[in-house]
């Protein structure tokens, strides 16, 4: 089973957490503070982080946004908790990254659920080689994408946007996230921008019965889903 990480400065709010993970077979560690993190992450390698909002020695979207510039780290996924739900906290921990984000009080079950749906995901390929989501594959060396196993040409703009999904699966991007990732400082761009090139990216996919896998999240933006339904679709 997978290894679990759990941040969190109070041991009351850990300690039921970690005996619903163990009683589901996961392995679980446990830190009080980012620099306790630090040295159970080069320890055990975990595959998923649990971290709290608000830690003693570090913000948790801070710690994150370091773990992710540091050489050498495999990023693991991130859940973050916090205490209470604020949509602007929502909105920047994906914004940033973050593979999902949980307030205080939930359920056993939504809380295991979400980390089964986080695990499930595909781990993010290197930069160089094939980057690959159900039928949909990209050759970054060569510039080639094939769906099903045909060649398929996208104009340029397109094929920056499948990259960048393709890269990131399961994740939520908002609009101004995609913009600035894959238009960067081009003049003339806005929001509606992604939407058009969204739209033509379903019409590539449309013939193969593909065009969900570019999923709309009412009030944050696009997903690139992976699920069973997706990958049946493709077969």
């Amino acid at each position: 089973m997978s290894t679990i990480l759990i941040v969190d400065s109070e041991r009351a709010s850990r300690e039921p957490v970690v005996r619903q993970l163990r009683g589901e077979g996961y392995r679980v560690r446990e830190a009080q503070d980012c620099q306790t993190a630090d040295r159970l992450l080069g320890e055990h390698c975990p595959e998923l982080l649990m971290l709290d909002w608000t830690l003693p020695d570090m913000a948790g979207l801070e710690y994150v946004e370091r773990l992710r510039r540091r050489e050498g780290l495999r990023p693991p996924r991130v859940i973050m908790v916090s205490r209470r739900y604020d949509v602007r906290n929502v909105v920047r921990a994906l914004d940033s990254g973050i593979d999902d984000f949980i307030a205080r009080p939930y359920r056993a079950a939504e809380l295991l659920a979400r980390v089964r749906a986080t695990l499930r995901r595909p781990p993010i390929l290197p930069v160089t080689g094939l980057l690959q989501v159900g039928a949909v594959a990209m050759d970054r060396i060569a510039h080639r994408v094939q769906i099903n196993g045909q060649e398929t040409s996208l104009a340029p703009a397109e094929y920056r946007l499948l990259e960048f999904l393709l890269a990131h699966p399961g994740r939520v991007h908002s609009r101004a996230q995609l913009l600035a990732r894959v238009w960067g400082r081009e003049h003339g761009v806005s929001p509606r921008t992604v939407d058009v090139h969204v739209r033509r990216l379903r019409q590539v996919l449309e013939p193969h019965a593909l065009e969900g896998m570019i999923e709309t999240i009412r009030g944050f933006g696009y997903r690139l889903q992976v699920n069973a339904e997706t990958v049946a679709n493709a077969g």
